[in-house]
């Protein structure tokens, strides 16, 4: 138990995504077998605007090859491997990037997973906000996945859409830690603030308090994971689950 007597709830940043490449139904299932029931995942949109799981623009780092993912059709994509070779040489050669589409069909057979559906603010500069929403709420709602997903997002915009359109939760990814960025929450009041490690306070009364939970990423190993535990901080992202989920501290 930590000094706040309290448990943190670990989020799966990406999936198990320091074993196994980021973003594909690989990690997930990796850090679903670790006992993670929170989970993190990036959407970036192909040129037929279909969503797909990957957090850069460029499939360089994943696939090796220097493709923007706004240039190429779904189908296209599904010829690259989704192996992160820079980082996991071959091992993952045959792994395959992962639709919006596949990972909700996954989600729905694992009822007491919640996922964290981050928006990428590059989808909606290149097409639109509308363009981007549509088919995610309509992927979620088509596997009756509304109680499991919350749409997450740098993107104050993503937010308020988000509960004009939907009955979904939301989360505010901050942008900067500042007065501004102040107001703004208090006015678009999302269910969860994510924060980094970096821009968060030293000292807990200079928290911004709300209706909202704290989530802090990325928290990679037990002593700094414990530390935001021990300032009550309710959620923390991980890139690690395996590691911190051998810890009785920890919960997901």
């Amino acid at each position: 138990m930590t000094k706040t007597n309290q448990i943190p709830t670990l989020i799966a940043h990406r999936g198990y995504s320091g074993c196994y490449p980021e973003n594909t139904l690989l990690a997930y299932q990796a850090a679903y077998d670790c006992g993670a029931r929170f989970v993190e995942l990036d959407l970036q949109f192909t040129s037929d605007t279909i969503p797909v799981l990957h957090h850069d623009t460029s499939l360089k780092r994943m696939a090796g090859i220097d493709v923007n993912i706004f240039d190429i059709s779904y189908e296209q994509l599904k010829q690259y491997p989704a192996a992160y070779a820079q980082r996991f040489g071959n091992e993952f050669i045959d792994n395959k990037f992962t639709s919006f589409k596949i990972f909700c069909e996954w989600l729905k057979t694992n009822a007491t997973v919640s996922a964290f559906v981050e928006i990428k603010q590059e989808s909606i500069d290149f097409f639109d906000l509308k363009t981007v929403m549509e088919p995610t709420y309509q992927q979620i709602k088509n596997n009756h996945l509304e109680s499991q997903c919350i749409i997450i997002s740098f993107n104050k915009n993503v937010v308020e859409y988000t509960h004009a359109n939907t009955s979904l939760q939301t989360g505010w990814v901050l942008p900067a830690w500042n007065p501004e960025t102040h107001e703004q929450l208090k006015i678009i009041k999302p269910d969860f603030v994510f924060c980094s490690v970096e821009q968060l306070p030293k000292k807990n009364e200079d928290l911004w308090h709300g209706s909202w939970s704290w989530a802090v990423y990325n928290l990679d190993n037990i002593d700094s994971a414990l530390v935001m535990a021990d300032r009550g901080i309710k959620f923390l992202e991980t890139n690690e689950i395996g590691t911190l989920m051998k810890d009785n501290r920890f919960t997901t």
